[in-house]
C-alpha cells in the first residue's frame, strides 16, 4: 500500500492544529478536528468515548486532570516538546501517528516523557481525529 503524500500533508496539519489549540484551551474548536464517537486512553484507567463535541470537553476535563502535570502549583508552567511524529498508514481511509513528547516544568526540569497515538479516519474526503492514545 503506498503512501498518499497529500493525505499524509493533511493529516500532519491537522495534528499540528489538534496541538495549537489543546495548547489554547480552545475546546469549541478542538472539538471540530474530531469524528464521533472518539475513543480516548491517555492518563486515564479506562478507555473513554466522547459521543458528540459536548462529550468531547467532558472527556478532555479528565484528561488533563489525570495528566502528570496537575499534580503541579497553578503558578508553574509548563512547556511540551514534541518529538518523532511519525504517521503510519493503516488503509486508505486511516492513519495512525504515533509521536514521542516531553513535558518541562519552568525550570527546564523533565516532568514526563512518553508516546501518544492519534488516529485519523477519513469519511466523506474529510479526515477527522477519531482516537487519542
Amino acid at each position: 500500500m503506498p503512501d498518499n503524500d497529500e493525505d499524509i500533508d493533511t493529516i500532519k496539519k491537522l495534528h499540528n492544529k489538534y496541538f495549537d489549540l489543546l495548547s489554547d484551551n480552545n475546546m469549541d474548536e478542538l472539538a471540530i478536528l474530531f469524528s464521533y464517537p472518539s475513543a480516548f486512553k491517555g492518563f486515564l484507567n479506562e478507555i473513554d468515548i466522547a459521543s458528540d463535541r459536548e462529550d468531547l470537553k467532558r472527556v478532555y476535563e479528565k484528561l488533563v486532570s489525570s495528566a502528570p502535570q496537575s499534580d503541579l502549583d497553578a503558578n508553574i508552567t509548563t512547556s511540551t516538546e514534541l518529538k518523532n511524529s511519525i504517521p503510519y498508514k493503516l488503509r486508505d481511509d486511516s492513519y495512525v501517528i504515533v509521536m514521542e513528547y516531553s513535558q518541562y516544568k519552568e525550570d527546564k526540569s523533565e516532568l514526563f516523557t512518553g508516546r501518544a497515538c492519534y488516529l485519523f479516519t477519513r469519511s466523506d474526503d474529510d479526515w477527522k481525529i477519531s482516537g487519542v492514545f
